[in-house]
């Protein structure tokens, strides 16, 4: 079986990747982690510090240790980034491109806190990892499939997807939740997801959507096995299953960068000669040469395989992460690299959509909404197309919402408010456009309504793509609170 053709795609598109993610970033370095933003940087690696001791760049690995946290430093690392997430998407400077974009990624992940703490972020240095071992060192662009990756990566890469395929399909399965075992599980993602998409709403009301429950779980927990079938045809089934739920997925929601991440690794399982004529290569492909690099790929890829190994055993239920101790001890040792991790979205389906709804005023009797840019709104707005860039705040808030359901905001919400009532510019600019800029002499309340998308009928009557049912509110911040 040769892949080398899926493999040369999988470094470019790893490549874009680490361009959609560093370029959505980059603009919300100030409001997220900048000096006025939410979570500043700064703060935490000067709470790290002291914390971790001399050991604490090992520990929290980040070139902000080096350059500083500030808003122009983390805008140059962001920018370092990306300029190397260019050269490798052309496949130029290889491995130098796509180390320095790795550690660029990293550096933001391990300050990042709550704003980098998708599995897409860390899927993203996992696959990235594998990028910088897999092709030769050279300075201008390989022949698309001329040369074959070593054994060893290749499993370690087939290992990342059949990993990722199927603890998605686990945490639904052992989760107990009643609609994924019920099959109604579809009938309510489309309108609970985080940020839904204007085909999210359509999507919605087609009919049949325990086929659709029915179909995830089949590409989830069954299909993931063909990998392990040493047959070309098997490989091509899985690969083209996972590409097809990759791009019903990318229609139909926001979920920045991940679906062409995880269609990049499917790739990898479509042997050269499925692919068309005009892509394959001239010539057959050739081995790599250089003793050295492939000895220390090898290395690489025994070191990302034997850390995965123990956290799969955990998701399936079969072994404590760290019962097996020499795996648990390379576990806990890179741990900080983020070398390899846990999988599974939507492991419990949420079945109601808790909006937080905020609204101030100038004296504590007329209130106004304060909107953000992508997440749900008024009723009348269009869900966005934002993928594959990704609004960190938006996306937080859902989560948000759904702690104060259950009696709780995260901590982070107070510094949100926090410096959203001291009129940071940086934060206002994540809102909405023509928010205003609120002051310390501001009334601040934030209720929770709930959200369902329009029937039909519904649609057709009011034009409306959102029911909205007014909820309780929550908290009522006046002047003198602080």
């Amino acid at each position: 079986m040769n892949t080398s053709l899926g493999f040369w795609f999988f470094a470019r598109f790893t490549g874009l990747s680490y361009l959609f993610a560093f370029l959505s970033l980059f603009f919300q370095i100030p409001g997220l982690l900048g000096t006025d933003g939410i979570l500043p940087a700064e703060n935490l690696l000067s709470r790290a510090s002291p914390a971790l001791g001399p050991g604490a760049p090992w520990a929290l690995p980040s070139l902000a240790w080096i350059f500083g946290a500030s808003n122009t430093s983390l805008h140059l690392i962001a920018l370092a980034g990306l300029i190397a997430a260019v050269l490798l998407t052309f496949g130029l400077l290889r491995p130098i491109s796509a180390a320095l974009a790795w550690f660029c990624w990293l550096s933001f992940v391990n300050i990042g806190q709550d704003f980098l703490s998708f599995q897409w972020d860390t899927l993203l240095l996992e696959a990235g990892f594998l990028v910088i071992f897999l092709e030769k060192p050279g300075l201008l662009p390989t022949v698309p499939g001329r040369d074959v990756p070593p054994l060893l990566l290749r499993v370690a890469a087939w290992f990342l997807v059949f990993r990722l395929m199927l603890s998605s399909g686990l945490v639904k399965l052992l989760s107990g939740d009643p609609t994924w075992a019920d099959l109604s599980a579809m009938s309510y993602h489309f309108f609970t997801q985080p940020i839904p998409n204007p085909l999210s709403w359509f999507a919605h009301q087609i009919p049949g959507q325990s086929l659709a429950t029915l179909a995830t779980l089949i590409s989830e927990l069954l299909i993931p096995f063909a990998i392990l079938i040493p047959h070309p045809r098997a490989r091509l089934v899985a690969g083209i299953s996972f590409l097809a739920l990759m791009a019903l997925i990318a229609l139909t929601g926001n979920y920045a960068y991940f679906n062409l991440l995880t269609a990049a690794l499917s790739l990898t399982l479509i042997d050269n000669r499925y692919w068309p004529r005009f892509l394959a290569p001239q010539k057959i492909p050739l081995p790599w040469t250089p003793v050295p690099w492939r000895l220390l790929c090898s290395v690489a890829a025994i070191i990302q395989l034997s850390v995965a190994f123990p956290i799969l055993l955990a998701t399936a239920g079969l072994a404590p992460r760290m019962s097996l101790p020499l795996l648990g001890s390379l576990e806990k040792t890179f741990a900080p690299w983020h070398l390899t991790s846990g999988y599974g979205l939507f492991a419990v389906m949420t079945v109601r959509r808790p909006e937080l709804i905020l609204e101030h005023s100038a004296n504590g009797t007329e209130w106004q909404p304060i909107l953000f840019r992508y997440k749900a709104g008024p009723p009348d707005r269009l869900p966005p197309q934002v993928a594959p860039f990704q609004p960190r705040l938006d996306w937080q808030m859902w989560f948000a919402a759904l702690s104060a359901e259950r009696g709780q905001l995260p901590g982070w919400f107070a510094e949100f408010i926090k410096q959203l009532r001291a009129g940071s510019p940086a934060v206002t600019d994540l809102l909405a456009p023509g928010q205003p800029t609120l002051s310390p002499a501001t009334y601040l309340r934030i209720r929770m309504d709930q959200y369902r998308f329009t029937t039909l009928a519904e649609r057709s009557k009011t034009g409306h793509w959102w029911h909205i049912t007014p909820g309780p509110v929550l908290i009522v911040l006046s002047p003198e609170d602080k």
